[in-house]
């Protein structure tokens, strides 16, 4: 039981993009809306397109349901371990969308587990739509 090392290699390789992007950044970039914003969005858009490409092939591999809720544990952690890092969080938080399919792999018992998990983390107050499809699909998922 392990979490998927492409997925976990997504995630470093998106913290660490961020954080030089914004070490290369000079001081005035930003200020009055001059530069700073590309490199982060192509940070984001590179993020979102690995992150993808590493569910999709995970899921395709027919991982154990123990090693699926690990990852998406793993996967669901990442914003709360960043909530300070306002530029990485609501990306991390929005990236919550790309596991929906790894949900489907999730029988009733490990997806009830799931759901307490994600539910006690992100309060009702704090959810973004990615947040509610992630419960909605879990809720569907422990009546499967």
């Amino acid at each position: 039981m392990a979490v998927s090392e492409a997925i976990a290699q997504a995630y470093r390789d998106y913290l660490a993009a961020m954080d030089e992007t914004r070490q290369n950044r000079r001081r005035i970039d930003g200020l009055l809306g001059l530069g700073g914003g590309a490199g982060l969005e192509r940070c984001q858009d590179d993020f979102v397109l690995r992150l993808t490409e590493a569910v999709d092939e995970y899921a395709a591999s027919a991982p154990d349901e123990a090693s699926v809720a690990e990852t998406l544990r793993y996967m669901f952690a990442q914003a709360l371990e960043r909530r300070k890092d306002r530029e990485a969080y609501w990306m991390l938080l929005a990236s919550h969308s790309i596991a929906l399919p790894l949900l489907d792999l999730l029988g009733p018992g490990e997806a009830a587990s799931l759901r307490g998990f994600y539910e006690e983390r992100y309060p009702r107050r704090e959810r973004l739509p990615a947040q509610k499809a992630v419960i909605n699909v879990l809720k569907s998922r422990e009546r499967a």
